[in-house]
């Protein structure tokens, strides 16, 4: 089968969205093995909690392993245990685009590699034989990503700024 996937979750604590899809092999109804990638990015800006400054933005994507067991798949309403297991990237870029459309830019700072797990559970709903919709709670656990940003501050001293290892680790809420 075939799937695409809208998400929302969290990136240094800032709203993110996620889009992606994944493909499988559907063994007995039970079992699903298959692909699976996804893709995220937000708008971050600066504020209290956030460790980034004005503009900066992280985004990037994962994909992988997609292996999924579904309990009870022949009732109307069921639940499905969801993982991917495999590899991404991610980079942190200035972009001037939502200040002003027509003088924009975009400046790469830094981009790095991580393996990803992410597990979780969906309720799925069997709406005709060959279609299901599914609402699903997930958990991203990423090795420590390795990111940092430049930048000049208020008083216009040049400064380097890293970011924490587990920025992209984080609950997501997913639609399939």
């Amino acid at each position: 089968y075939g799937a695409f996937t809208l998400g929302y979750t969290q990136i240094d604590s800032e709203p993110a969205m996620i889009v992606g899809g994944r493909a499988g092999w559907l063994i007995d109804h039970h079992f699903t093995l298959g692909l699976g990638g996804y893709g995220f990015f937000n708008n971050l800006q600066n504020n209290e909690s956030s460790e980034l400054s004005e503009n900066y933005t992280v985004a990037g994507g994962y994909g992988g392993l997609f292996l999924e067991a579904i309990i009870a798949p022949n009732y109307p309403v069921h639940v499905a245990i969801p993982v991917i297991i495999g590899a991404g990237g991610a980079s942190v870029y200035e972009s001037s685009y939502w200040d002003d459309p027509n003088t924009s830019y975009y400046y790469n700072y830094d981009a790095t590699a991580f393996f990803v797990i992410e597990h979780g559970l969906e309720l799925e709903l069997n709406i005709v034989k060959f279609f299901r919709l599914a609402f699903a709670g997930t958990y991203r656990w990423t090795s420590g990503v390795d990111l940092s940003y430049d930048y000049y501050d208020e008083n216009n001293v040049y400064k380097s700024n890293p970011l924490p290892n587990d920025i992209l680790n984080g609950f997501s809420f997913q639609f399939t």
